[in-house]
């Protein structure tokens, strides 16, 4: 399953590597990439990596999740 979530807070590239680490962290996430100019990851993630999981990770990172957009 495909799944978008909207990040904000992230300001450099040092950002973007710290919530793609804490996003690949979660059980369940297969591939992470995270986009510092759109302000979003895009993840490939299985059933496990539920949506508060993700968000939670991002948190855990210090920055604000936003918007989860997911797809089949």
């Amino acid at each position: 399953m495909k799944k978008t979530i909207q990040i904000s807070g992230m300001t450099c590239m040092h950002c973007s590597m710290r919530v793609e680490k804490a996003l690949k962290a979660v059980q369940g996430v297969n591939q992470v990439n995270v986009d510092l100019r759109l302000g979003q990851a895009t993840l490939d993630v299985n059933e496990q990596a539920t949506d508060l999981s993700l968000k939670n990770a991002i948190k855990e990172a210090g920055y604000k999740p936003g918007k989860i957009e997911g797809s089949l």
